[in-house]
């Protein structure tokens, strides 16, 4: 971070709580919102073009799950074999949190 930024960064401080009061716990939420936001908006820029043949999408694994998924797995439906196969601990994941939200829910659900 640059000194102009820290400098701009002890001015807002000074504005925000001699001007108009704002308390310190405030003041540190609306910066930690702001850092999130700039970092969110620097992911979003440094992300590839949508449709560029350069994108992860369009690698080689598609390729060899396509060629060699049914020899390496045993499966007969392709599909099932990415599902269950090579990605089974993702899909795990997938279901614990399916399954905890409709958890979450039905509690929610229940108490009233």
């Amino acid at each position: 971070m640059s000194y102009l930024g820290i400098i701009f960064l002890i001015i807002l401080t000074l504005i925000l709580r001699l001007m108009f009061g704002v308390e310190t716990r405030a003041l540190l939420t609306l910066y930690i919102l702001g850092l999130i936001i700039f970092i969110f908006a620097f992911a979003v820029a440094e992300m590839p073009p949508f449709g560029s043949v350069t994108n992860p999408v369009f690698n080689e694994m598609s390729a060899r799950f396509l060629e060699m998924g049914a020899v390496e797995t045993g499966a007969v439906n392709i599909v099932s074999s990415v599902i269950l196969d090579y990605r089974a601990y993702d899909t795990l994941g997938e279901a614990t949190v399916l399954f905890a939200a409709i958890a979450a829910v039905i509690a929610t659900l229940k108490s009233h």
